[in-house]
């Protein structure tokens, strides 16, 4: 009895083990073909051949364990056509037609799962690596939400093979979602936030902006309910979505990400204009091509603009790669452009308060007369 055991398993074992090796070498094939796909498209790493792996190797496992239980049902109808004894081992009820037909739809439950889950990472991974060739990057909201309704549509999917009827449940879930919106305004009018944030796209992943309540750095992921911003000083600011759609925003890299560079300040009015301005040019055009994240091809203006109490104001612009890049610019161009009016004589006045003093004509108490002061002005005095 034993041995006819050992015989009646030795297919179904053997059919399961090629079906699971020939699915593992598919698996090899289909994860080195997509890689060498990947080396071609400049991308360091495939996440699609990620999402591939171990699901055709299950697959071919399910398949086998298909094919390995037809042929128990063949062996078990024809012992029982010829009415000799169980030659498996298992109990009849496994071979019944109810549960041949759980067993069939369990597997083909089983594959459908995993097939879900694989397209899911498949079109993630799709949609970051198209992000990455068009250098903007995709945010956690559309990954999220992309990965959600592959599973769902999945999910109903098994419910159908399984024969679980959804339609009593709509209803239920209706009232129920109804409750939970309520309850979840906020965070809902967040979601819808992110969603028309980035169907507008006027705001991506690696701009930088600032808001109205003085918030600014580069936006560094926009999830469901909110987006990060960090900050030069690589601090985080966590916004909600309403707010990013309901403040002003200031968007830096909307049109380019180079930053203009300004700077105020006034010589004094002893000063040669004509020498103040070629000596400033000079200076900025130097800054423009010696300092890291200048524009070497930019050209710098200075603007006279103000004639002030003390001084000539004037205005330089230059630009900035990235708006990061403007601090280290304004140091480096201060730095040298005091050094550079030191040697050319020009004087970079400051204001000083003079104040004048004058003796009073009425006699104070012990009838000496008291001085009184006058009224004050501004007068200048140079570096």
């Amino acid at each position: 009895m034993t041995a006819n055991y050992v015989t009646a398993w030795i297919a179904p074992i053997v059919i399961i083990v090629v079906a699971t090796l020939i699915g593992w070498v598919i698996e090899r094939f289909a994860v080195r073909w997509v890689k060498r796909l990947a080396r071609h498209a400049n991308h360091r790493e495939s996440l699609v051949a990620r999402a591939m792996r171990a699901h055709i190797t299950l697959w071919g496992f399910l398949l086998g364990v298909g094919i390995a239980y037809d042929n128990l049902l063949g062996v078990y109808n024809q012992a029982i056509a010829q009415r000799k004894t169980n030659p498996i081992g298992l109990p009849p009820l496994v071979f019944s037609p109810d549960n041949q037909k759980y067993i069939h739809d369990g597997l083909l439950a089983l594959f459908v799962i995993s097939l879900s889950f694989m397209l899911a990472g498949v079109i993630t991974a799709l949609i970051v690596n198209s992000s990455a060739s068009a250098s903007r990057p995709v945010v956690s909201l559309v990954t999220n939400v992309t990965r959600l309704v592959v599973l769902i549509v999945g999910f109903i999917l098994v419910l159908a093979i399984l024969g679980v009827s959804i339609a009593p449940y709509l209803a239920t879930l209706g009232i129920a979602g109804l409750a939970v919106s309520l309850a979840l305004q906020a965070t809902l009018t967040d979601l819808v936030s992110g969603m028309l944030l980035l169907a507008s796209r006027q705001l991506a992943v690696g701009e930088y902006i600032k808001l109205s309540t003085g918030e600014e750095g580069y936006i560094s992921d926009i999830t469901w309910r909110t987006t990060t911003i960090r900050q030069l000083s690589n601090n985080v600011v966590i916004v909600p979505n309403s707010k990013m759609t309901s403040l002003p925003v200031i968007n830096y890299h909307a049109n380019t990400q180079h930053s203009g560079v300004s700077v105020e300040l006034g010589v004094s009015y002893g000063s040669d204009l004509e020498q103040v301005e070629r000596v400033t040019i000079e200076v900025a055009r130097d800054v423009m091509q010696t300092v890291k994240g200048g524009l070497p091809d930019f050209e710098p203006s200075v603007r006279f603009n103000t004639l002030g109490d003390y001084s000539i104001g004037l205005t330089v612009s230059m630009q900035a790669q990235e708006i990061g890049d403007q601090y280290l610019i304004r140091h480096e161009f201060i730095k040298r452009l005091r050094r550079r009016y030191q040697q050319e004589g020009i004087s970079i006045p400051y204001p000083v308060q003079t104040v004048h003093v004058r003796e009073s004509r009425e006699p104070g108490a012990d009838g000496v007369s008291a001085p009184q002061a006058s009224a004050n002005s501004s007068d200048a005095s140079s570096r």
